[in-house]
């Protein structure tokens, strides 16, 4: 029993003196692990273009560099001979530095520099691309029905985009009776096969017995749709019986004017042919004053 317990007390001295050893070999493992994996971070934009600069010793002489996804060959440079099998839509630059035409989504992902000097071992550095979309601007589609109690239906749709992002509504639609005032129906996040963007749409049922409801909006990303409104009061509908009327109306108006206009010109006419029928013309006066002369010489 004595045996035991002075081994263990044994045991429990070398575990307490190797305790500071150990946390430094966990401390220097952590730091090279740290180091093997750090990533340079670069970011693009589809249909924009990035260089890849890979860190190296400007006073050493380089053989080759080479930029490498996984183990895929996308360029670089060899101090003997010329490198031509890259990727299309890259091009060398410094030797160090390539450049990456046209991002696509497909482009994202992790890349590796490879460096070798005249004299020294091999060099990794790593790069990690991100290559993001921005999202259209959210069209908003409304549609009312009246016929089954008043209300309306919102459609955000946004395309284009990457990462994948969830359309979101925001506005005057929080409260205690929100849950009663609207509702998502669904959300849609759909990617294109062949560019991978993603289309981003959401559909939501507005109550409209509570009333107008304004200053609304909805967002993808970084972009947000032009404020709306939903449930606006509507005019209450004319009788099918209203528009005869006003025709009807319109036509007994043009019919009085009409008949005012032509018994103004026929009161004209008449005037004008009274006044030509009292009017006395010239020769007339010339038999009147010669006949007023004869009456004075006799």
């Amino acid at each position: 029993m004595m045996a035991l317990s002075w081994n263990l007390q044994c045991f429990r001295n070398q575990w307490l003196s190797l305790r500071p050893l150990t946390l430094v070999l966990a401390v220097i493992g952590f730091f090279s692990v740290t180091e093997s994996v750090a990533q340079i971070s670069l970011r693009g934009e589809v249909g924009q273009n990035v260089t890849f600069h890979c860190p190296y010793e400007k006073q050493r002489t380089i053989n080759w560099v080479y930029l490498q996804r996984d183990n895929e060959f996308v360029n670089g440079y060899h101090a003997s001979k010329n490198v031509s099998d890259g990727w299309e839509n890259t091009r060398l630059d410094n030797k160090t530095a390539v450049q990456m035409f046209n991002l696509k989504v497909s482009h994202s992902g992790n890349y590796r520099c490879i460096i070798e000097y005249r004299h020294g071992p091999l060099e990794e550095k790593y790069i990690h691309l991100s290559v993001t979309a921005n999202y259209s601007k959210p069209n908003v589609t409304i549609s009312c029905d009246k016929n089954h109690g008043y209300s309306c239906l919102v459609i955000c749709a946004s395309q284009g985009g990457y990462p994948q992002r969830k359309m979101r509504w925001s506005g005057a639609v929080t409260g205690n009776t929100s849950s009663q005032m609207w509702k998502v129906l669904n959300s849609s996040e759909v990617p294109d096969p062949n560019t991978m963007l993603f289309n981003s749409s959401s559909t939501a049922s507005f109550n409209c017995s509570y009333g107008e409801q304004r200053f609304l909006s909805c967002s993808v990303g970084n972009v947000t749709s032009e404020l709306f409104k939903v449930c606006v009061p509507q005019k209450p509908d004319k009788k099918p019986g209203d528009h005869t009327m006003m025709v009807a109306a319109i036509c007994a108006v043009a019919v009085v004017v009409i008949g005012l206009l032509l018994l103004l010109w026929t009161c004209r006419k008449q005037r004008q042919a009274g006044a030509a029928a009292g009017a006395v013309r010239p020769e007339e006066v010339v038999v009147l004053r010669g006949i007023n002369k004869e009456e004075e010489a006799s």
